[in-house]
């Protein structure tokens, strides 16, 4: 079964415009996983900026919010 983090209902991908997922094949692959741990990471990272840098970033990408000191698994 394909893990990847953009298979829609269909078995599709719900990111690029194919009929059907190309599983590991395909050069967007990336498990839940790893989706997972790499926005761990990047919360991480964005969370040991400065808070000027912190609300900058949260105004212009994310509508004001920080997920990043939520928990950050939201966006």
């Amino acid at each position: 079964m394909n893990d990847c983090f953009a298979l829609n209902k269909q078995k599709g991908c719900g990111i690029l415009t194919v009929q059907a997922c190309m599983g590991e094949l395909c050069p967007f692959y990336k498990s839940r996983e790893r989706l997972k741990k790499e926005r761990q990471k990047a919360n991480r990272r964005l969370a040991s900026l400065s808070a000027i840098e912190q609300r900058y970033i949260a105004d212009k990408y994310f509508d004001g919010k920080m997920p990043w000191q939520e928990g950050g698994e939201k966006h």
